[in-house]
């Protein structure tokens, strides 16, 4: 879940093309065609997903439900819209227009995003981990343009590729794109986190959800709560 919290506040918020758009330095940083990540990293937003809270038939603005790569192979080749975003910025619609009820205006927002899994089991994941940290679950968190900071709900120390003792309370720092070039490793589990909501613009709880696989991050500030 932890992961999952990553993926939709520290990056997803940062691919609503309404954000990109207003802003001159998000303008030069979300370039698509830029790598993000090594090639096993694939993240997406996606409504057509079936079962999750984030999930519809057609978004606000009448636009299909669909799948949007924001990354693929490392690559940042898409963003989410909705027809106004898409037409300022010459690209796709890709039928993320959302209002919370009646009262609000259609804002690009997200649906479902995710990590798509990789091909490792956890017991591989930690195999050749000698001294690390094992954090799951998510105790809340900021984000400040592509900085972020997590805390997670738990966490374990890793020691000669096991999972060993609790630790105090932790919590994740870092620049998002830094620690998306350093997962170097994809777990191939998949969980969703679909409690909450999303809020932006003064619209909140949005239906989303948001999910991933077990990740490992070759270097991550870590520190006490």
């Amino acid at each position: 879940i932890l992961a999952g919290v990553f993926c939709h506040e520290a990056f997803g918020h940062l691919s609503e093309s309404d954000f990109v758009y207003e802003n001159e330095r998000m303008k030069e940083i979300m370039v698509l065609g830029r790598q993000f990540g090594q090639p096993h990293l694939n993240i997406v937003d996606g409504a057509a997903v079936p079962g999750l809270r984030g999930s519809f038939r057609y978004d606000d603005e009448g636009v299909p439900a669909q799948e949007t790569d924001l990354i693929r192979e490392g690559i940042l080749v898409g963003r989410l819209h909705s027809r106004e975003t898409a037409g300022k910025m010459g690209e796709r619609v890709t039928g993320n227009a959302r209002a919370i009820d009646y009262r609000f205006p259609p804002i690009v927002r997200m649906t479902n995003t995710y990590i798509e899994p990789g091909n490792m089991s956890f017991e591989e994941l930690i195999a050749d981990i000698d001294e690390g940290v094992y954090a799951r679950n998510w105790f809340g968190g900021t984000t400040s343009m592509e900085m972020f900071t997590f805390s997670a709900g738990e966490a374990y120390m890793i020691r000669n590729g096991k999972v060993a003792e609790l630790l105090r309370p932790v919590k994740l720092t870092g620049n998002l794109f830094t620690t998306l070039m350093n997962i170097d490793a994809l777990g191939n589990d998949m969980d969703f986190n679909q409690g909450g909501g999303c809020g932006k613009g003064g619209q909140m709880p949005l239906p989303v959800s948001n999910g991933s696989p077990h990740i490992r991050i070759q270097d991550v500030v870590v520190g006490e709560r």
